[in-house]
């Protein structure tokens, strides 16, 4: 009975601070609401760069190993003639090159802006066997077959293009198998003023984080020939050679005999691997990750102290209280405790609800800027980090409010004006 006794009292005695800890939670609203708020915002820019900058490395990492780019050495922006890809081919070790040739028409209003690439008839599918799945070829063919009924009818139908699955699923363009694809030219005008038109032969499902799934591929031959008898203006000229090799041990020797293949002209070359090409998009801006790395560090650096200012007001507003809870007979740790249980419950709400704003908004993220930041995603590495970031903050902001308790004494707490 006495014993059952003391095992109530001290139950009540564990529990009567944590509910004092909920208690200060709620009284003081506008600072802890106003703390939350700002931890919402830091935790759902944090989770929002980070997203862009792990996007931006995953297609730099999902770049092909056994894959060149051959580019202009004076600028990307210089074409090639289509006569180095004979040359390119007979180069050893290099398995199969295609030409690529930027487009960068849109479909019915300049909003409605994809990628597009020429690309050889003969040689693209094959090219990308290992980067992305035919999900969809001529008649609803699908499975196994695809690819090959995809293949076939691209090198048969000079209009033919291939499409991302994004460019059919989505309700702004609906492509489907066999639509006429109407693409305004930016570059290439027809000399009838209109408006080029492919018809769709395959759908694809990229496998790798570096190829987008709104983007458009078709021949290159259905645009320099109509270069060539006068149905449309422009160079006949490929933007840069993507190279298949053998060996990716020898990827840099191959990229050294290409380049020296082309030394004395007309066009000098530079031949680098595809996630160097990939990395040079980052580069042209700057070193983007880093920049956005830094930016969502200040974020959270500058919110940690606002927490922190906040917990030590809190903990100025408590010495009377500790004061109080020593004369019960409780131990000076115990208002640290407190402290540290109303910081990371703070926290962890704010952290809670900035990761469900960043979930919430990510497929509006998507939607409007998906072209741009690819494979914006909130992962659960990334959600776990949001979570574990928001307790670390909440718990070292409660600790630096509740280490001076523990020096003083109850006389000296009673005697504090809180």
């Amino acid at each position: 009975m006495i014993a059952a006794a003391s095992s109530l009292k001290g139950r009540r005695k564990l529990s009567f601070p944590l509910r004092l800890a909920f208690r200060h939670i709620f009284a003081n609203k506008t600072r802890n609401g106003l703390t939350i708020l700002a931890i919402t915002i830091a935790v759902f820019l944090l989770c929002f760069l980070l997203a862009v900058v792990r996007g931006i490395d995953a297609g730099v990492r999902s770049a092909s190993s056994t894959r060149l780019v051959t580019q202009s050495a004076v600028s990307l922006f210089v074409s090639l003639p289509m006569s180095y890809r004979p040359k390119i081919d007979a180069q050893d070790g290099v398995a199969i090159a295609s030409e690529f040739q930027w487009f960068g028409g849109y479909y019915q209003d300049p909003s409605n802006f994809f990628p597009q690439f020429a690309v050889n008839k003969d040689r693209f599918v094959d090219m990308y066997v290992n980067d992305f799945e035919i999900i969809e070829g001529p008649n609803g063919i699908t499975g196994p077959g695809a690819r090959e009924a995809v293949k076939k009818a691209f090198a048969t139908e000079k209009r033919a293009a291939i499409i991302g699955i994004g460019l059919r699923d989505e309700e702004k363009y609906d492509f489907k198998i066999g639509d006429t694809v109407p693409i305004i030219p930016a570059i290439y005008q027809r000399a009838d003023g209109g408006a080029w038109e492919f018809v769709v032969v395959g759908v694809f499902r990229p496998l790798k984080a570096r190829i987008p799934d709104r983007i458009m591929y078709f021949r290159s031959d259905y645009l320099n020939d109509s270069i060539e008898v006068g149905e449309a203006f422009g160079e006949v000229s490929a933007g840069v050679y993507y190279v298949n090799i053998d060996n990716s041990n020898q990827s840099e020797v191959i990229a050294t005999e290409i380049d020296q293949e082309f030394l004395n002209g007309p066009q000098r070359t530079q031949t680098v691997t595809e996630a160097a090409f990939a990395s040079f998009f980052v580069s042209a801006i700057g070193n983007l990750p880093l920049f956005l790395g830094t930016v969502g560090g200040a974020v959270l650096f500058s919110i940690f102290f606002s927490v922190v200012n906040a917990m030590l007001i809190a903990g100025r507003q408590r010495l009377n209280e500790a004061g109080i809870l020593q004369s019960l007979g409780f131990p000076p740790i115990t208002s640290t405790f407190l402290l540290i249980f109303e910081g990371l419950a703070v926290a962890l709400i704010g952290g809670a609800f900035g990761l469900a704003l960043a979930i919430g908004t990510q497929d509006l993220v998507v939607l409007n800027f998906g072209d741009s930041i690819r494979n914006y995603e909130i992962d659960p590495g990334l959600m776990g980090l949001a979570i574990g970031t928001s307790a670390v903050l909440g718990i070292t902001a409660g600790l630096c409010a509740g280490i001076p308790f523990l020096r003083y004494r109850p006389t000296e707490a009673l005697r504090s004006i809180g």
